[in-house]
């Protein structure tokens, strides 16, 4: 008789990728479900519980039928059986006319995941955004309701219900269980995500028009004018760190608690990549070129599905890049290993207060429809990093129709040249003045 237990496989950030073991004598299967969470919201969401106990019976049907039809029992045929299973499940008995939308989302977001479309990190998220998407219909009454009779006043209703959130939390607390592992919202939720969480809905229902699963998708039934208003996302100017406050940060003398966040965000300075993949480097991606100059090498995990070819991106690494890789082996969280933005994003802002990194940069606030003004170290992120790289890197590079021999965007110029790994090193030296 078959056991399936639950574990957890270690991922970047303060959440574990969930994943079942189905035990039956000597043989062991696994099966990952792309559920990222932390261990405590598993035991205290009700809608994650009922998630998980799709996959668990899920992988015993997938193992009976596995057995019935004496196929291998190897774990790859064992996941894409499980995923078979799924993507039935939600249909058996049910018909696309009548089936809701809310399941209907999360099997689109499954298929999505399971067919490479999207990775790890966004299905997570876009599963955050269907849970929103399920409290909405809940709060409205609802839940039935099938993607044919989601209508233009749903989208904008919904819009609304993005926006306001905050305001149901105390109406609606079985919605918004406490945990350490769950923060309801507590304020106006910013235009940005509002629009990104209405472009998931309107590529979902897109591929549902595609499919022929509805005559015409609700976002079509509204006026290009009011769609482009309300899909408008206005961004904050750059933020970025000046040459002279980043030197003052890498010559500065730190406490031993602020040595590490000192450390990851100089290095990703230095990089330039998104915290993620850096969070991810082993010692085994820095090489040297046969002309000496140190690089790292890696697979961007944002876009590597989006690319044509395998190619990894390679980065020459300045002095004080190398030197901190040398000095931690890349190990760079410290004692604590248990990376999250929060954690890291509040150390960073520390580190820039102890540094005096003070210079006052602009926000647009929704509220007043104006700009307001904060210390560049009460704001900073995560992405404060990859941005000053960008920034140090463009001003240093000469501009290629300085010389007026090509008119602006010839093609000729790129035919021409290609700033190979020797000239990205220089540019990078001459960025950090070194």
């Amino acid at each position: 008789m078959e056991t399936i237990t639950m574990c957890y496989m270690t991922v970047p950030g303060d959440v574990n990728g969930i994943r079942f073991r189905l035990e039956d004598g000597s043989r062991i299967l696994y099966h990952s479900t792309g559920i990222l969470t932390r261990p405590d919201e598993a035991q205290n969401n009700p809608e994650l519980r009922n998630e998980l106990d799709r996959h668990c019976l899920a992988m015993c049907k997938a193992y009976t039928m596995m057995q019935l039809r004496r196929m291998d029992m190897n774990n790859r045929i064992f996941e894409n059986e499980v995923s078979r299973v799924l993507t039935d499940s939600w249909m058996l008995g049910v018909s696309k006319k009548t089936e809701p939308l809310y399941p209907r989302f999360l099997r689109y977001l499954e298929e999505a995941h399971r067919d490479g479309v999207i990775g790890d990190a966004r299905y997570a998220v876009a599963l955050s955004k269907a849970r929103k998407l399920n409290r909405f219909l809940t709060i409205i009454g609802h839940t039935s309701l099938t993607a044919r009779d989601f209508t233009t006043d749903h989208v904008l209703e919904f819009r609304r219900f993005i926006s306001e959130e905050y305001r149901y939390v105390a109406l609606f607390p079985d919605l918004y269980p406490r945990s350490s592992g769950h923060r309801p919202p507590q304020k106006r939720c910013c235009n940005t995500t509002v629009v990104h969480d209405l472009k998931l809905l309107q590529a979902f229902f897109a591929e549902l028009e595609n499919n022929g699963e509805v005559r015409r998708s609700p976002f079509r039934k509204i006026s290009a004018e009011k769609r482009r208003a309300i899909m408008h996302v206005m961004y904050d100017a750059p933020i970025f760190l000046r040459s002279s406050e980043l030197k003052h940060i890498m010559n500065a003398k730190v406490p031993s608690d602020l040595q590490w966040v000192k450390d990851l965000f100089v290095l990703n300075t230095a990089i330039g990549c998104r915290i993620g993949d850096l969070l991810r480097l082993t010692p085994d991606k820095i090489a040297v070129s046969d002309d000496g100059i140190p690089y790292v090498h890696y697979m961007p995990s944002k876009t590597i599905d989006k690319q044509s070819t395998n190619q990894e991106l390679m980065t020459p690494l300045i002095e004080p890049a190398m030197e901190i890789i040398k000095r931690t082996n890349l190990k760079l969280m410290g004692p604590n290993l248990n990376y999250g933005r929060q954690r890291y994003n509040k150390a960073l802002r520390k580190l820039l207060r102890f540094c005096s990194i003070t210079r006052q940069v602009s926000l647009f606030c929704e509220d007043t429809g104006d700009n307001v003004y904060k210390p560049l170290c009460e704001v900073a992120t995560s992405k404060l990093a990859r941005k000053t790289h960008i920034d140090m890197l463009n001003k240093v590079q000469i501009n290629y129709y300085v010389a007026g021999l090509h008119r602006k965007g010839s093609d000729a110029v790129f035919r021409y040249t290609s700033l190979e790994l020797a000239d990205r090193y220089a540019l990078l030296r001459a960025a950090f003045e070194i």
